[in-house]
């Protein structure tokens, strides 16, 4: 990932992590792994890259990869090859035991650039139970000269031993009034409302880059047509002309979606209207919140579990599942 002079100055909360996760290699006293939790869209892999650069750069300046050395030309160039990023291969959902293999055998060779040797296993829960096994026994025997950078979304599962090796770190994120903040100094200030601005927030759990995402023009199109639909069809319990709009590539987000509605809904039944996520879509949120709290958690529920079920077991057919999980809904809705 080529970095900008100043790339990670752009991103305020993360400037105190970089602070954090290098302040011991002043002190010499760095640990040789790192786990770093993180909330996707937060801009984890621009934090995690710099320290990277820094790790490997030869003449480091205040603590900053002074962009100039060999090393560090290298690096912006994408060809590093002290550099090993671990993830899963293509067309693969995990990251297998021959990969950790490679890289084990690697590492034990001396630098080719004199210096450190750094290697980022990305989301590392998706290691297989042999592959983090194979990773353990390298991380209870470092190499010298060598740092290991896990990362991993926050509510990932890892194996306790794998973890028992790391220097434990969460990548917080800032409070909302200073995402909207930041929010407001990257996109015109007049073609979102505050609740617009918040809504995106909430979304995605206050990561500001995620929210910068989903406020692209197509993005947020594509969810005020979903949310359109829904108020549309719901009025008239009519679930299964839902059905061509979530069988798409983005099942999962529109899932998503409609469950914070069903969970905006419940929190309206139960008087707890100010701590809705979709504060753009009132009217609709008042729609859900119409239906009995029974019948919303019955909802909830049942799309809840199938999203899992797609996204756990492979070979599943989409079609038939959000076919059966509509006439489902339509069933408890009319009931």
């Amino acid at each position: 990932m080529a970095l900008n002079n100043h790339q990670i100055d752009h991103y305020p909360w993360l400037k105190k992590a970089y602070h954090d996760l290098t302040l011991p290699l002043v002190h010499e006293r760095a640990h040789h792994a790192l786990l770093i939790k993180f909330i996707t869209g937060c801009g984890e892999d621009i934090l995690i890259s710099t320290l990277a650069m820094r790790l490997l750069c030869l003449a480091p300046k205040h603590n900053q990869p002074c962009q100039n050395c060999h090393s560090c030309q290298l690096f912006l160039a994408d060809h590093h090859p002290d550099y090993y990023i671990i993830e899963p291969e293509k067309n693969k959902q995990s990251i297998g035991i021959d990969q950790i293999r490679q890289i084990s055998q690697k590492i034990y060779e001396r630098a080719q650039q004199g210096g450190n040797k750094v290697i980022w296993v990305k989301t590392a829960s998706l290691m297989t139970d042999a592959a983090a096994n194979a990773l353990l026994k390298t991380l209870e025997e470092p190499p010298e000269n060598t740092y290991f950078l896990l990362s991993d979304i926050d509510n990932g599962q890892l194996l306790p031993t794998i973890r028992s090796r790391c220097q434990f770190y969460f990548l917080t994120i800032p409070e909302l009034d200073g995402s909207m903040i930041w929010l407001k100094s990257h996109i015109g200030t007049a073609q979102y409302t505050d609740n617009e601005l918040a809504t995106a927030l909430l979304l995605n759990r206050n990561a500001p880059l995620a929210a910068l995402a989903l406020l692209h023009a197509d993005q947020w199109q594509k969810r005020m047509h979903f949310s359109q639909n829904l108020q549309t069809y719901l009025s008239e319990s009519d679930f299964w002309s839902l059905r061509d709009t979530f069988i798409n590539d983005q099942i999962f987000m529109l899932i998503d979606w409609f469950c914070s509605l069903l969970s905006d809904g419940l929190k309206a039944t139960q008087k707890s209207g100010r701590f809705i996520i979709n504060r753009d879509q009132v009217p609709l949120v008042r729609m859900i919140a119409s239906f009995n709290s029974e019948k919303i958690i019955q909802l909830y529920h049942i799309w809840n579990e199938t999203r899992q079920q797609l996204q756990m077991i492979n070979g599943l057919n989409q079609e038939l599942m959000i076919s059966n999980l509509l006439a489902q809904s339509e069933i408890i809705l009319q009931s």
